[in-house]
């Protein structure tokens, strides 16, 4: 039988596994389960005439984005305000906007450059540093528009702000901030001004804690009532709603937020480059970037004519897609073809004849019902011998509407000892385990992982994942028997798409580190330092 599967998938014998609906794991401190921000923008009088004192009262902490000319008249109240913990953040000098506001036309971004703004936010920060003895580290964007120029020459200003300051917050969004993803130099700021507490903000307090988000909200004057406010009330109920013991929320400002969601991030980056042992991202041809193995991809005839496998050298059928990838190149297979092309298994996925684990992680681009040709399709196989002998794979199935499915077989003798086909044999159905989530689409990426432990083990298990969401689970009971000079890691068989950022694990990544590894702001490519 040719290695590339014929198989009947009997729908009754999907033993999937389910596990439940993915969860924001964030580790925000003791025990927390979201974070909130109160900000207030422009320096205004009210946020020290009423502020101040509101927020001793109710021993809470906030961020002030403020313009340095506005401080002068309560310059004192101001030091005072950073002396009881506060941050001090930078809103500009001149507070320019739209130009399409009137009293910002002398000042209109329309006709601010990079060069311009640059040197504003500098000097705000130095005329801040002169007035109150701080450097600012947080910023909101005037009127939340974070351009300059117009027309053919408009540049967002957003990249200037990941430069200077730790984070940059907006106004008017209408989304609250997954840690995990959120571009810091652009946090999501919510309206707080003229909002009920009951009505307009505890819901939005309460989805935070249902994702284990960071709600940002966002002020200016401080008070009882009036335009462009944030009722006195409403933060006293606010605060004393997430200062309950039992609340889950921490409460903190927006900087102490920025500076902890960084650390964890980077704990996060490392925990998963120390369990990296292969990453090809095809940026700068088919050698893999990182290999604890032989890095280079050979390509051969066919699945059967191994041994006339050479390095380095593409079949026709397949070409380096140059900025098509998931982040820079991909590997593209234009057609079904015989030639195969591998990396090599030893070296790059540590084997161990007990409680063996690790993690498969790739990225795929492909409509399966326009763009593969009849038959079966494996993105990925890892074997020594076959598809149904030690071996670990997704693949499609052979007819549209196309199935996407995990399999992973241990030692063939001991789950099929009797030889009985796929197509026969409800044991081989069994082990199949279909995704529930089928994103694919051409010029669209999808995540595909496969984490596995304690494998050689009667314990042994093996989890589905796509784009950080969980798709199920199978037992693997059975004897995983590598030779290991033989196995390899056969990319595209069948295949016809985009193939980015393959990367091997030494370990079974948690949940929580496959969303992570998903959501890697700039990719792989980040994870290896590029």
């Amino acid at each position: 039988m040719l290695h590339l599967k014929y198989r009947f998938v009997f729908a009754c014998l999907w033993f999937v596994i389910s596990l439940p609906g993915q969860e924001t794991s964030f580790p925000w401190p003791d025990g927390k389960k979201a974070a909130l921000s109160l900000s207030f923008d422009d320096g205004r009088n009210s946020q020290v005439d009423v502020g101040r004192d509101l927020f001793k009262k109710l021993d809470a902490k906030a961020t002030f984005y403020v313009v340095p000319g506005n401080m002068q008249d309560r310059i004192d109240g101001w030091k005072q305000l950073l002396a009881d913990g506060h941050e001090i953040g930078n809103h500009t000098v001149y507070h320019p906007c739209t130009g399409n506001f009137q009293w910002s036309r002398d000042k209109a971004l329309e006709n601010y450059t990079l060069s311009t703004m640059r040197r504003e936010l500098t000097a705000a920060n130095q005329q801040i540093k002169e007035l109150l003895g701080v450097l600012p580290e947080s910023f909101a964007y005037t009127c939340g528009n974070t351009f300059v120029g117009r027309g053919r020459n408009t540049q967002s200003y957003v990249p200037l702000i990941a430069e200077l300051f730790e984070s940059g917050r907006g106004w008017l969004n209408e989304a609250s901030n997954d840690p995990a993803f959120a571009d810091m130099a652009l946090l999501q700021g919510i309206e707080m001004d003229g909002k009920d507490f009951e009505t307009d903000i505890k819901p939005l307090v309460d989805a935070a804690l249902e994702d284990g988000s960071w709600l940002l909200l966002a002020g200016h004057d401080i008070g009882p009532d009036g335009r462009q406010t944030t009722r006195t009330a409403m933060l006293e109920k606010l605060v004393a709603y997430v200062q309950r013991p039992e609340s889950g929320i921490w409460l903190a400002p927006v900087g102490t937020v920025a500076a902890y969601v960084k650390e964890q991030r980077q704990r996060q980056s490392d925990q998963l480059r120390d369990a990296l042992v292969f990453a090809t991202t095809f940026d700068q041809g088919v050698t893999a970037d990182f290999a604890r193995g032989d890095a280079r991809l050979y390509s051969a005839a066919s699945y059967e004519q191994l041994e006339t496998a050479t390095p380095n050298l593409l079949p026709q059928e397949i070409t380096l897609a140059e900025n098509q990838g998931h982040f820079g190149h991909a590997l593209e297979f234009k057609r079904k073809g015989q030639p195969v092309v591998f990396y090599q298994v030893d070296g790059n996925l540590p084997y161990a004849t007990k409680d063996w684990g690790g993690t498969i992680s790739l990225w795929l681009s492909l409509d399966p019902e326009t763009d593969l040709e009849p038959g079966y399709t494996d993105p990925i196989q890892i074997t020594d011998s076959g598809y149904d002998d030690a071996a670990l794979w997704v693949d499609f199935s052979d007819k549209n509407p196309r199935s996407f499915r995990m399999g992973v077989y241990g030692d063939v003798d001991q789950w099929n000892p009797q030889g009985i086909g796929p197509d026969k044999n409800p044991a081989f159905n069994q082990r199949l385990l279909p995704a529930e989530d089928r994103p694919f689409q051409r010029g669209r990426w999808t995540h595909v992982v496969i984490s596995f432990d304690q494998l050689n083990d009667k314990a042994g298990m093996a989890r589905f994942y796509i784009n950080g969401r969980p798709q199920g689970e199978r037992k693997i009971t059975e004897s995983f028997t590598w030779k290991i000079e033989e196995a390899k890691i056969f990319l595209g068989l069948n295949f016809v798409g985009l193939i980015d950022e393959v990367a091997l694990f030494d370990r079974a990544l948690s949940t929580e580190e496959v969303k992570w590894l998903y959501q890697l702001a700039e990719g792989l490519p980040a994870l290896l330092g590029k």
